[in-house]
């Protein structure tokens, strides 16, 4: 399999963290697990339709292109044939900012591009699917993004400076901490944040720290786990491996050991 990720424009990278693109083939059906990261999506699918999963939910069918929210844990993808994706990887109130989108609607879900006012999905669809190579399709991406960038641009606020604090500290930070340093009241970081993120501040840092870690015992061959509960501020072994399983159903171990099956198969 083959991932590949693309960066913005520099007037787009305060709302797009990234485009991808994801290409395969699952011979059989294959499951994808994928943790929450803090982060919305629009994404394409090109290839062979696909369900998804998340807890002891049933199987849900994917729309062909969609806009997503927050995930608050692990949800799973169900393949099996072709795999041909594309997609914005959003910062986290970039969909409310560019479409006015109570972010709350989208919170564990997958909604129809036709969810975001001014999106025409079956002329975006086209485009996209008609475009000979991935570079024809990260510029309708961008493009369609640049349309809404003068009202992101306005529709930015403290709220948005909080999100980057919270980033910058990778999430080992209190509520309380934050709205004294932009100093707002915590009632009122809470409303608002829920509008443009979907989840509350608190809920987002736990987010953000689950991402920050699990990247790292993803991408690390040897782990320190001393040194993993010590950096990213838990009480113990058993409060990170508490965390991780409310995050991602599985404990670190399990988690370390399946990402580096995956790294195997996957070129980037």
């Amino acid at each position: 399999m083959l991932y590949k990720k693309f960066q913005p424009d520099k007037s787009l990278a305060p709302f797009v963290e990234c485009y991808y693109q994801w290409e395969g083939l699952a011979d059989e059906p294959l499951t994808v697990q994928s943790p929450p990261n803090g982060y919305s999506a629009i994404v394409f699918n090109l290839g062979r339709p696909y369900a998804s999963s998340q807890g002891s939910a049933n199987l849900t069918q994917v729309p062909r292109a969609f806009v997503s929210g927050q995930f608050t844990a692990n949800y799973r993808l169900h393949l099996h044939g072709v795999i041909s994706n594309v997609g914005a990887v959003l910062r986290p109130a970039t969909i409310h900012n560019f479409f006015g989108i109570r972010m709350s609607q989208l919170v564990n879900a997958r909604a129809s591009l036709s969810f975001l006012n001014g999106i025409d999905e079956t002329q975006l669809w086209d485009r996209i699917n008609l475009s000979k190579t991935i570079n024809e399709r990260v510029t309708t991406l961008e493009e369609l993004l640049t349309q809404h960038l003068a009202t992101g641009k306005s529709n930015l606020s403290i709220i948005d400076e909080a999100i980057d604090y919270i980033d910058n500290c990778k999430g080992c930070i209190t509520v309380d901490a934050v709205a004294v340093q932009l100093g707002i009241s915590r009632r009122y970081l809470e409303k608002r944040f829920l509008e443009k993120v979907g989840i509350s501040p608190k809920y987002y840092a736990r987010i953000k720290r689950f991402s920050v870690l699990s990247n790292e015992i993803a991408h690390s061959k040897r782990i320190d786990w001393q040194h993993i509960v010590a950096h990213y501020g838990f009480h113990d072994q058993s409060h990170l491996v508490k965390e991780f399983i409310e995050f991602n159903q599985m404990n670190p171990t399990q988690y370390h050991l399946l990402h580096q099956e995956m790294i195997r198969h996957v070129k980037t």
